[in-house]
């Protein structure tokens, strides 16, 4: 009888223990995102390698600067000046999945950084141009100073014409930020 009453005891123990330390993370504050942000954007520099295996199959690399005058992209309030997005792409007849990382330069100095996966999907519009459709899910990895911590996810999707330096584009998400 004293065995079993111990071991509910230690059961019950490491149980309280458990939710002490998860108990933290439920009680971060979780920042919304609910749009995405009004930025203007640049390829830096662009390399596009044929495959070589079979027609219309490249490999991509990229990057590109966004600025975002409206102010209108923040972390726990404190406004993103510029982001800098560096990825790849493996693509056939220009559709396929990418990756990329990314760098959000923030007011205060500090900095937030991501880590993005989707898919393309290039469409041939009723005039004859050519779109990409695009889906992505973006990670939140890290950062410094007081955003050391950041953990979270965003969704998104959207739509740029062949050649445009714009695109439309539709996010949500959140995240939060661990001590």
């Amino acid at each position: 009888m004293n065995r079993i009453r111990f071991t509910a005891l230690a059961v019950a123990f490491i149980a309280a223990a458990a939710l002490c330390v998860t108990g933290n993370a439920w009680a971060q504050k979780k920042y919304t995102i609910s749009q995405a942000p009004a930025s203007s954007s640049k390829y830096l520099q662009e390399h596009v390698i044929d495959a070589g295996d079979i027609p219309g199959h490249i490999v991509r690399i990229y990057e590109l600067r966004y600025e975002y005058p409206k102010k209108d992209l923040a972390f726990a309030g404190v406004n993103v000046t510029e982001s800098f997005t560096r990825g790849m792409a493996d693509y056939i007849n220009w559709s396929g999945s990418y990756i990329t990382y990314n760098v959000y330069n923030l007011e205060d100095g500090n900095k937030v950084f991501s880590r993005t996966t989707g898919l393309t999907q290039s469409t041939t519009n009723a005039g004859g141009t050519r779109a990409f459709k695009y889906s992505y899910i973006e990670n939140f990895i890290g950062g410094t100073g007081k955003f050391k911590g950041i953990r979270g996810q965003m969704r998104g999707s959207g739509e740029r014409a062949a050649g445009a330096n714009y695109l439309t584009q539709q996010s949500n998400g959140e995240y939060w930020i661990e001590e």
